[in-house]
């Protein structure tokens, strides 16, 4: 839905449609109660004509502009219905040509008779306390055509200190890293204008990239896909979906990062860390301000890292902004920011 709405809205809706059912369950011989929840995802997107929609779950089928086929195999329906079957649904889809879509499915649950708890992988342990790295700053260049998955790279990095810089194909990714001179490159394979495996060769034969670590990441499952971003002379290979755990540990090995954790930091009492924090000139304040009321995470992001560039004092402000963005607590950032203020 994301991958074909330019404009307008998805939404992702979860909801009971009736609890009238019961079931056995066999291990504790007892009845339970069932809830058929309905989960269905609508956008205003390009729509499918009635000549397409019944070909929309075949394998290898795409509909829409060139533009958006060459993101993906076709497979991603095909594979879906096949996973709903099996849980015992099936995929359900209204369209309306240039007006949008509405895909639904309804599934039987059982209600839980316990709670799960989940723990953590020892990877993620390594990484969840890290506020920061040792030394200077460190530029990454992030080549994908899709800027969510760009996004998510960011939203990691950026509260870290990392400076990123985006390029949304091959050529622009070898445009901006002649300009910006990265320490690092994270790029996707499959682009228009220029793939990862065209630009990766390109790069390796100039001299200058020669011995620049690039990682790339892709969606694909096939073995193929990581031994040719090999073979063209990529470093490393990382998984869509990005895990947090799995990237901040290819970058402390492949930049010899040190991380400075929050548990590292001397203990004070929540008072004691209230008077530490040292706020920015009323001036520093205004976009910063604007972005938390009109809600712009990735805005209230860019004006955390200018303030932190100022003047390391402010690091503790920076902290605390970027730990109530974390819990998109942006309301209370704006009650926060606002004493501050001499004029808005």
């Amino acid at each position: 839905a994301i991958k074909f709405t330019e404009y307008g809205k998805v939404t992702f809706t979860v909801g009971v449609v009736n609890q009238s059912i019961s079931s056995v369950d066999i291990s504790q011989d007892q009845q339970l109660p069932m809830t058929t929840i309905r989960f269905q995802v609508e956008d205003t997107g390009v729509g499918i004509t009635p000549e397409q929609l019944h070909k929309i779950f075949l394998p290898f089928e795409q509909v829409g502009e060139m533009s958006f086929k060459t993101e993906g195999t076709g497979l991603g329906l095909a594979i879906s219905r096949q996973i709903v079957e099996m849980m015992g649904s099936e995929i359900q889809v209204e369209s309306i040509y240039g007006q949008g879509s509405k895909f639904w499915l309804d599934l039987a649950l059982p209600e839980v008779t316990s709670s799960i708890q989940l723990e953590e992988t020892e990877l993620d342990k390594n990484f969840v306390n890290i506020i920061k790295y040792e030394g200077e700053q460190i530029t990454i260049l992030v080549v994908d055509d899709i800027w969510e998955n760009r996004a998510v790279i960011i939203n990691l990095l950026q509260p870290l200190g990392f400076k990123i810089i985006e390029a949304i194909n091959g050529q622009e990714g070898l445009d901006q890293a002649k300009a910006y001179q990265p320490n690092l490159i994270i790029t996707d394979l499959a682009m228009s204008v220029m793939d990862g495996f065209q630009m990766t060769q390109r790069l390796r034969s100039q001299p200058e990239f020669k011995d620049i670590v690039i990682i790339a990441s892709s969606a694909s499952v096939f073995t193929l896909h990581r031994q040719q971003s090999q073979e063209a002379g990529c470093n490393d290979f990382l998984p869509k979906p990005i895990q947090a755990g799995e990237l901040l540990e290819k970058l402390q090995h492949y930049l010899q990062l040190i991380w400075i954790y929050q548990s590292n930091q001397s203990a004070t009492t929540p008072d004691a860390d209230f008077q530490e924090i040292v706020f920015p000139p009323s001036v520093e304040l205004v976009s910063l301000y604007q972005a938390a009321k009109a809600g712009y995470v990735l805005e209230i992001q860019e004006e955390v890292n200018r303030i932190q560039k100022l003047n390391a004092e402010y690091t503790p402000f920076t902290n605390k902004i970027l730990e109530l963005l974390e819990e998109f607590e942006d309301e209370a950032i704006v009650e926060f920011i606002k004493p501050n203020l001499s004029q808005v």
